[in-house]
Order: C-alpha cells, then sequence, then structure tokens
C-alpha cells in the first residue's frame, strides 16, 4: 500500500492524462515533451509501480513492492532525448539521532533503535569501531542488542544503515558502560517518499525506463 492506496490506484485517483499510444513522436521540443505527458505503469513479481507525467510539467510516482511503499512528486522535463525528475518539495530522508542512555543494572553494554512509539525497530544495520582491530558488523535484533561477551575492545563510534529507510546516518559516538543500553532514535521525516532528484527517464516509443542509484525500473505507457 502507498499511504492508504496501492500504488494501482495513483492513476485512477485523477482524470487520465490524454496521450494516445503508438503516435509517432514529433519532431519539435514542446510536441515531444506533451506527446510524452501520460500515465505508465510497472509491474513485476511483487512489484506495482505508476508514474503520470502531466501536461503541465508536474509528475506523481508510487511504488509498492514487498514491505517497500514509496511516493514522489515533484517536476519533469525533457532534456535531449532523457526526461529529467527534480522532486519538489524535496523530501526529508529519515534519520538516527542519540538518546539518552537506558539504565540496565548487571547487563553488559548494549544498545537499542526505537521507533517514536518506543518499540525497537528491527533489521537495522550497524558497524561498530572499537579502539583498537577491525569493526563489527551486526544489526538490531529487534530488542537490545548486546556486545559479545568475547568481545575485550572498546566500542567508540556506531554507524547506522537501514536500505529499506534509506537511511544512512553519521558516525555516532558511545559510551560503553557495563550496566548501560545506548538508545537510539529513529526519526521518519519524509519515511517512504522518495527522492527522485537526479533521476532520470529515457524514452523508448511507450516505454519510460527509470534511472536512480539502486537500480532501474521500465514503465509502460497505460492504456485506457
Amino acid at each position: 500500500m502507498i499511504g492508504r492506496f496501492p500504488a494501482a490506484l495513483l492513476l485512477a485517483a485523477a482524470a487520465p492524462v490524454a496521450a494516445p499510444a503508438g503516435q509517432a513522436m514529433p519532431t519539435s521540443a514542446a510536441a515531444r515533451a506533451a506527446a510524452l505527458a501520460g500515465d505508465y505503469t510497472a509491474a513485476q513479481m511483487e512489484l506495482v509501480a505508476a508514474l503520470r507525467l502531466s501536461p503541465d510539467g508536474t509528475f506523481r510516482y508510487a511504488l509498492t513492492v514487498g514491505a517497500l511503499d514509496e511516493t514522489a512528486q515533484g517536476k519533469w522535463r525533457l532534456a535531449g532525448d532523457v526526461i529529467e525528475l527534480t522532486s519538489d518539495p524535496r523530501p526529508r530522508p529519515p534519520a538516527i539521532e542519540p538518546a539518552p542512555p537506558q539504565s540496565t543494572p548487571g547487563a553488559p553494554f548494549g544498545l537499542r533503535v526505537l521507533a517514536p512509539n518506543g518499540a525497537d525497530v528491527p533489521a537495522v544495520d550497524f558497524v561498530i569501531e572499537f579502539d583498537s582491530g577491525p569493526p563489527l558488523t551486526a544489526y538490531t535484533p529487534g530488542d537490545r542488542w548486546i556486545l559479545p561477551a568475547t568481545e575485550r575492545r572498546t566500542p567508540r563510534l556506531v554507524t547506522f544503515s537501514a536500505p529499506r529507510y534509506r537511511l544512512p546516518s553519521t558516525r555516532l559516538p558511545l559510551d560503553p558502560q557495563a550496566g548501560r543500553t545506548a538508545i537510539f532514535q529513529l526519526v521518519p521525516n519524509d519515511v517512504g517518499v522518495a527522492d527522485l532528484t537526479g533521476a532520470h527517464l529515457t524514452v523508448e516509443g511507450d516505454t519510460l525506463t527509470l534511472h536512480r542509484e539502486d537500480g532501474t525500473l521500465r514503465f509502460q505507457r497505460a492504456t485506457r
């Protein structure tokens, strides 16, 4: 689901953009851009996506695949043989911020990543840097992560990442005392809203291929 609606309903939520499929591409830039305006869809296995290029130069995009839902909106323009996308407004990516530590008497040092409702966030990757030697790579298990009992080095820094949230973090300091759990807060900001600034579409007949940092996705013009 995208918000409260499946991605496929993005196109049904507004009047269709008229652009006859299979028409010859005009030669002038303005006419070519006008001919590209319309509705496009993509479907693969568990993936469904929709893209609307409106004649006024704005776009709407929605995708759902597995547990990932995302939307985007902004402006598009034809630049030579590609369509350039700019998100507007620019979404704020989610972030992880340090919060006051939790006292856990008698327990070894650990860490937790919490959602705004206080629940543990599972499957957040992190890398711990120590006072010496190579780093340790792990992920949050959905509750308190505990420093291995065999680890004798002193943790100094932690860096988080969560691809499904498009979340990178800066290197955050650790105060590794026994009986204490480091707490980090997930700040959602505009989680679920993709920043397509810098992404572009290549055109091949009625097929548009979206190119972005994490891969490509082929859209076909929708027919009604």
